[in-house]
């Protein structure tokens, strides 16, 4: 029932307001109040200091801007989360600020706002519930992402260089059981992370990914996770492939996963980047972290390559 003070009640005998004007308001009041419970903000500030001893070129990210105090980037998400039921709908937006270059904006323009993403979440009375992701998203495939507070070391690896960050288009995801999951979208067929840009009109580039973990039963297997996911068709008929498996290990507090990306390329200009990466609880704050890569890129001219990072993450 509708509740009104005194003073509305007043007003209405008087005929200053109506009650169904009085309605209409609380009605939106209270939608306004429901949606901002719904939307979250969030957000961070990443800046740093990176040391290098000696000489050498850049990487991609790794060994980026040294011997300098640096404002990395400041990035601002609001969000609905999805939910649960038939046609449960989310959305997530991202914005970066900041000098770091996030590759999506058109003019490419350092301290220029870009849309890191800006999706839309819809799930579909399918079986289990499929869930569809519209608009632009980060790529299915590597180990390391763009933000960086998705990642166990500030300087990303190798592998990141080689491979897609962006996607613009429509990725359907469906949960066939609690230990298998499949993905498959279609996107601008465009190598650049740039918002909306295709590669020529009319052309797609397909997304495909397979998520499954080694159930109980299956000795020292069990609990192992596999994963594969692939950008098909992109550019010039570029394919990227990538592989990661969550190896179980018998020692508390210690993971280990090993990663793989090739890259068919235009021309025979092909990429193989390995990694192995091992995580160690050293308190309830505190992990200790290292990655080992080695690969060649003809993309990039680079043979023999080899890198080693040691790091400690801790939580405030």
């Amino acid at each position: 029932m509708m509740k009104m003070n005194k003073w509305t009640m007043a007003l209405a005998a008087a005929g200053v307001v109506s009650l169904s004007s009085v309605a209409q308001a609380q009605e939106a009041a209270a939608g306004a109040d429901a949606l901002a419970a719904s939307t979250t903000l969030s957000g961070y500030v990443s800046t740093s200091y990176t040391f290098r001893d000696g000489s050498g070129s850049a990487l991609g990210k790794t060994n980026e801007d040294p011997n300098q105090f640096k404002l990395d980037v400041v990035s601002l998400t609001l969000a609905s989360a999805q939910g649960a039921g038939e046609y449960a709908t989310g959305y997530t937006v991202q914005l970066w600020a900041g000098p770091d270059d996030q590759g999506t904006a058109s003019t490419g323009t350092e301290e220029a706002i870009e849309l890191v993403q800006a999706n839309i979440d819809l799930r579909l009375p399918v079986g289990n519930g499929l869930d569809l992701k519209v608009g632009q998203f980060g790529t299915v495939v590597g180990y390391e992402v763009y933000d960086y507070t998705g990642n166990a070391f500030f300087q990303r690896g190798l592998g990141f260089a080689v491979e897609p960050t962006h996607h613009t288009g429509v990725l359907a995801s469906y949960q066939v059981n609690d230990d298998l999951a499949i993905s498959l979208g279609a996107v601008n067929d465009t190598t650049s992370a740039v918002t909306n840009n295709s590669a020529d009109d009319g052309s797609s580039a397909f997304l495909t990914t397979l998520s499954y973990t080694v159930g109980d039963g299956a000795g020292m297997l069990s609990g192992t996770t596999l994963y594969y996911g692939g950008v098909h068709g992109a550019g010039s008929g570029i394919d990227t492939h990538y592989a990661q498996i969550g190896l179980p290990v018998p020692v508390e507090g210690l993971s280990v996963d090993v990663a793989a990306d090739w890259v068919d390329g235009a021309s025979d200009a092909d990429d193989e980047i390995y990694q192995i990466y091992a995580a160690y609880t050293l308190s309830v704050k505190a992990t200790l972290n290292a990655r080992y890569e080695w690969g060649v890129s003809d993309t990039n001219s680079w043979t023999g390559l080899e890198s080693v990072a040691v790091g400690v993450t801790y939580d405030l």
